[in-house]
């Protein structure tokens, strides 16, 4: 089955939003790609998708993108009907339920972390060469508003931004 990486372009967050952006981003691509999305959901009830593909935010001096990797029978057709879902959720909005649901998902996902000292000196390397204090990640998402992510939604998931890499 053919593996596939869907690549989404962004600008390098700015110093003070870095940790923020990251957050709404994991909370947005949850929403719309993520295990117990309803996208997911079709993909693999239709047989397209077997996995739960792997969500990644990647940012550091000059360069930031999203990354949705996975395997699946047509990926070609995963991305065009990822890029509905996001123009659906862009039309209608964000489900406020799905937001707070998956912004706690995301909280205790990041308290879980520091339960293996591996994880957080893995955490705590990364971060302190993105110019992050790691901790801030646990107090910035009180921060994060269902109007913060309809922003970040509209300026980083844009289409033109896309591509898609496949391994046959």
């Amino acid at each position: 089955m053919p593996l596939f990486v869907i690549g989404i372009k962004d600008k390098e967050p700015e110093q003070a939003e870095r940790v923020k952006k990251h957050i709404t981003i994991e909370i947005l691509l949850n929403i719309i790609i993520g295990q117990s999305s309803n996208l997911y959901k079709e993909l693999y009830n239709s047989g397209q998708m077997y996995s739960v593909p792997s969500l990644d935010y990647e940012f550091a001096k000059n360069y930031a993108h999203i990354l949705i990797t996975g395997q699946a029978k047509n990926p070609e057709q995963i991305l065009e009907k990822f890029q509905k879902e996001v123009e659906k959720i862009k039309q209608n909005g964000i489900n406020e339920q799905d937001f707070n649901r998956y912004k706690k998902m995301i909280y205790g996902s990041y308290v879980k972390e520091y339960d293996e000292v591996g994880s957080i000196c893995r955490m705590f390397l990364a971060d302190f060469f993105k110019g992050i204090n790691s901790f801030d990640y646990i107090e910035e998402i009180n921060t994060i508003n269902i109007d913060y992510a309809k922003q970040i939604l509209e300026e980083v998931f844009k289409k033109e931004n896309t591509i898609i890499s496949i391994i046959s």
